[in-house]
Protein backbone atom coordinates (compact mmCIF):
# COMPACT_ATOMS: atom_id res chain seq x y z
CA UNK A 1 0.00 0.00 0.00
CA UNK A 2 0.89 3.60 -0.27
CA UNK A 3 -0.89 7.04 0.05
CA UNK A 4 -1.05 10.66 -0.77
CA UNK A 5 -1.78 13.04 1.95
CA UNK A 6 -3.02 16.67 0.76
CA UNK A 7 -2.59 19.52 2.92
CA UNK A 8 -2.60 23.20 2.73
CA UNK A 9 0.02 25.90 4.83
CA UNK A 10 -2.96 27.80 6.28
CA UNK A 11 -5.16 24.53 7.19
CA UNK A 12 -5.44 24.32 10.93
CA UNK A 13 -6.52 20.86 10.92
CA UNK A 14 -3.32 20.08 8.91
CA UNK A 15 -0.70 19.76 11.14
CA UNK A 16 -2.50 17.44 13.86
CA UNK A 17 -3.92 15.20 10.90
CA UNK A 18 -0.23 15.19 9.52
CA UNK A 19 1.73 13.74 12.83
CA UNK A 20 -1.53 11.03 13.00
CA UNK A 21 -0.56 9.89 10.21
CA UNK A 22 2.98 9.55 10.73
CA UNK A 23 2.38 8.26 13.64
CA UNK A 24 -0.23 5.19 12.50
CA UNK A 25 0.89 4.37 8.73
CA UNK A 26 4.20 2.48 8.66
CA UNK A 27 3.74 2.31 4.81
CA UNK A 28 5.53 4.61 2.32
CA UNK A 29 3.98 7.48 1.36
CA UNK A 30 3.68 11.37 0.21
CA UNK A 31 2.61 14.29 1.79
CA UNK A 32 1.85 17.51 -0.84
CA UNK A 33 0.47 20.99 0.01
CA UNK A 34 -0.37 23.75 -2.27
CA UNK A 35 3.26 24.90 -3.35
CA UNK A 36 4.47 21.10 -4.58
CA UNK A 37 4.17 21.52 -8.63
CA UNK A 38 1.56 18.66 -9.06
CA UNK A 39 -0.95 19.25 -5.89
CA UNK A 40 -3.34 20.77 -8.49
CA UNK A 41 -3.11 18.52 -10.88
CA UNK A 42 -3.35 15.60 -8.65
CA UNK A 43 -5.98 16.37 -6.54
CA UNK A 44 -8.30 17.13 -9.50
CA UNK A 45 -7.49 13.95 -11.06
CA UNK A 46 -8.34 12.28 -7.48
CA UNK A 47 -11.18 14.97 -6.61
CA UNK A 48 -9.78 16.28 -3.70
CA UNK A 49 -11.96 19.05 -2.61
CA UNK A 50 -10.34 19.37 1.21
CA UNK A 51 -7.46 19.69 3.02
CA UNK A 52 -6.55 17.29 4.97
CA UNK A 53 -7.32 14.42 2.64
CA UNK A 54 -5.51 11.35 2.86
CA UNK A 55 -5.73 8.87 -0.16
CA UNK A 56 -4.52 5.08 0.31
CA UNK A 57 -4.08 2.85 -2.55
CA UNK A 58 -3.46 -1.07 -2.79
CA UNK A 59 0.00 -2.59 -4.26
CA UNK A 60 -2.00 -2.25 -7.59
CA UNK A 61 -3.12 1.16 -7.64
CA UNK A 62 -6.59 0.54 -6.95
CA UNK A 63 -7.52 3.29 -4.37
CA UNK A 64 -8.75 2.07 -0.95
CA UNK A 65 -9.69 5.18 1.02
CA UNK A 66 -9.84 9.07 0.73
CA UNK A 67 -10.60 10.33 4.10
CA UNK A 68 -10.06 13.73 5.84
CA UNK A 69 -11.39 12.24 9.25
CA UNK A 70 -8.94 10.39 11.65
CA UNK A 71 -11.34 7.97 13.06
CA UNK A 72 -12.28 6.76 9.68
CA UNK A 73 -8.49 6.17 9.12
CA UNK A 74 -7.99 4.72 12.25
CA UNK A 75 -10.54 2.40 11.76
CA UNK A 76 -9.46 1.45 8.32
CA UNK A 77 -5.76 1.13 9.63
CA UNK A 78 -7.37 -1.54 12.11
CA UNK A 79 -7.81 -3.80 8.71
CA UNK A 80 -4.37 -4.69 7.70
Amino acid sequence: MHYLLFTTTRCPKCPDFKNFVAEKISFKGECLNEQHSDFQRLAAKFGVTMAPSILIFSDQNERLLCTSETHELETFLTQF
